[in-house]
């Protein structure tokens, strides 16, 4: 039973929470895991259904000390395989599967919510909260169908593209509540015929950083070359070659290495650190568990994030750069991504590429320079960070969100 009070509205909210990453990688470890305990601490009673790659789930003893966590924290997780091959079908049991335990799980209390996140969770969510009679909160994680176009995996108007365009729309059409990433995709959603018709709440969550974890440097690194880091995926919309070619430009002016982190395949990492023009002395990768990360990024001085152009580029909200300010280093970035633009330009956090050749990779990086000698830039970026990123206003605005659909009634909120 739904847990009510004196004026009978709900003070403990039920949410089953679905999302196709795993609770081990590192998604789910950044963005996943810090927002469902902490809205746990906040009374939501949490089901939270993941799908965990093989590299996580045969780690049992790093599976358990996560079940333990979330126990503590007052959230049940069930821990569901991921399966890649072959796509489709594998997708498919994917779904079939994540909607059957799903199902399992409810019959020991039916959801309030059910909250899908990423595009395969949201089609999950959509089929539960069909199914049981809840109220369904679709939080997109970008365009995905667009994404698949500008990461070069799709044509564009091909039958995927068509297909998943129109599941993406019946998601953010019959949803009770939406969650964007950036204030300029919330825009888009907001203006679509049915979500304004039907005038559906829409709230603006980005990738949130938990700021106690990370934090900016104490004191200055020894001297040395410019030290960039990039961190995360690599390969279609994530333009590590990119990145690479500006440090190599940068390389010719100053002193300059790069530092790549992250668990994509080392064969494609240097396969796009070579395409970019970067010497093989001047760059090293490595991963590490994310609670590592924080110590690691202090050791930079320069964020990288590089994305493909597109009409996705508004509709994300980059983890790493929240990240990176945290831990007090500005960024490089391509424009038109999320809506980093504004905020680099009030804050002066970092610095945004206008162009893809070597002359506006050369423009760019003198204007870091300059920034880099700012005294007062770690702060800065430390103060974007808590603003923009910060974890628990987003928790609250996702719990206000909660409660106003279990309140409600019916559709048509005031």
């Amino acid at each position: 039973m739904t847990e009510r009070n004196d004026a009978g509205h709900t003070t403990r909210p039920r949410v089953l929470y679905i999302v196709y990453w795993g609770a081990g990688e590192p998604l789910g470890q950044s963005l996943v895991l810090p927002a469902v305990k902490s809205l746990a601490a906040r009374g939501v009673r949490f089901t939270l259904v993941t799908f965990d790659k093989p590299l996580d789930a045969d780690h049992r003893a790093y599976m358990s000390a996560i079940r333990a966590d979330l126990r503590e924290s007052g959230v049940d997780w069930i821990s569901l395989r991921y399966h890649k091959r072959p796509r489709l079908p594998a997708t498919a049991w994917d779904v079939l599967h994540g909607w059957s335990r799903s199902i399992m799980a409810s019959l020991r209390g039916r959801p309030d919510i059910v909250h899908g996140r990423t595009f395969v969770g949201g089609v999950i969510g959509r089929a539960v909260a069909s199914t049981l009679g809840s109220r369904f909160v679709y939080h997109n994680e970008g365009f995905y169908p667009d994404e698949q176009v500008d990461g070069g995996f799709w044509a564009a108007g091909s039958a995927h593209h068509r297909v998943t365009l129109a599941v993406e729309s019946r998601l953010y059409d019959s949803a009770d509540g939406l969650v964007a990433l950036s204030h300029r995709a919330r825009g888009v959603l907001e203006s679509r015929p049915e979500v304004s018709r039907r005038r559906t709440p829409v709230i603006v969550v980005p990738s949130c950083v938990d700021l106690e974890v990370f934090h900016p440097r104490a004191g200055l690194l020894p001297h040395g070359p410019l030290r960039f880091v990039y961190i995360g995926a690599v390969g279609g919309r994530y333009r590590l070659d990119e990145a690479a070619r500006f440090v190599a430009v940068a390389a010719r002016d100053s002193a300059a290495e790069l530092r790549v982190l992250s668990r994509a395949d080392s064969r494609l990492v240097a396969e796009m650190v070579d395409a970019g023009g970067l010497s093989s002395e001047s760059w090293s990768l490595g991963s590490a568990p994310h609670p590592e990360m924080p110590s690691l990024l202090v050791q930079h001085q320069v964020g990288l994030f590089f994305l493909a152009r597109g009409t996705s580029e508004y509709g994300c909200s980059p983890t790493k750069v929240g990240e990176y300010w945290a831990s007090g280093l500005p960024v490089v970035t391509t424009a038109n991504a999320s809506d980093l633009d504004d905020i680099i330009e009030r804050h002066r956090v970092g610095v945004v590429v206008g162009g893809r050749t070597d002359d506006d990779y050369r423009s760019a990086f003198h204007r870091l320079q300059q920034l880099l000698q700012d005294p007062d830039l770690s702060h800065r970026c430390r103060a974007a960070a808590e603003e923009h990123y910060s974890l628990a206003p987003a928790c609250e605005r996702q719990l206000a969100l909660y409660h106003r659909l279990v309140a409600g009634g019916g559709l048509g909120y005031p």
